[in-house]
């Protein structure tokens, strides 16, 4: 009984041992937990822009052409989606440079952490921004109802539209990163890299 006793606590501790060791190892070497993170960050940020540098060129293809195809409020609706467009497809194309340009794996953890947080803080700021883009949008279009003027309605209508889709991109692209930000912290705090090794925090 002992033996079996003994041999259990032996099993039980190389199966917990098996367990924990990867992310030991992550906090040991301290720099490939900020590459794991930094590059998982890196990798959807990508993908958003793509995203974003789609819309926009869809944008401007169809904003341009609905442009001298139509009449009224529709005309003006076109005209703002391709100038609004430009500005997006800008920012997706200077994002996604930024992105090529950059290393993760130079990036300490603390940087990595931070960088994280500043991404997540930077979305919520965007999605109270959009909210102000279908305001106003919307206060141009009963607006342009008012003093009947198709230009005010169709760009009310359009920031409506564009201010729609940005708000739902950083809603998800905020939804989709945080669980990468929560989970670079949880390790950060159960693991201190010393500059004898590491500690576990528990």
């Amino acid at each position: 009984m002992r033996y079996i006793k003994i041999s259990s606590a032996i099993f039980i501790f190389i199966a917990l041992f098996s367990v924990i060791m990867p992310d030991l190892l992550h906090a040991q070497n301290g720099t490939f937990d900020a590459q794991n993170y930094a590059q998982k960050s890196f990798e959807l940020q990508k993908k958003g822009m793509i995203l974003l540098g789609s819309w926009a060129t869809l944008n401007l293809i169809t904003g341009s052409t609905g442009y001298f195809l139509s009449a009224h409020d529709s005309k003006y609706f076109h005209q703002m989606n391709a100038g609004w467009n430009i500005v997006n497809l800008g920012i997706a194309g200077f994002a996604l440079y930024n992105l090529s340009q950059s290393d993760p794996s130079v990036l300490s953890y603390s940087d990595t952490i931070t960088e994280l947080q500043n991404l997540d803080k930077i979305l919520l700021l965007n999605t109270g921004l959009d909210l102000g883009y279908m305001a106003t949008g919307a206060w141009l279009w009963e607006r342009g109802i008012r003093k009947q003027s198709h230009r005010l309605k169709g760009y009310g209508k359009s920031l409506l539209v564009q201010g729609g889709f940005l708000l739902v991109f950083d809603v998800i692209l905020y939804l989709m990163h945080s669980p990468i930000t929560k989970e670079a912290i949880y390790f950060a705090d159960q693991f201190e890299i010393t500059a004898n090794g590491f500690r576990i925090n528990f």
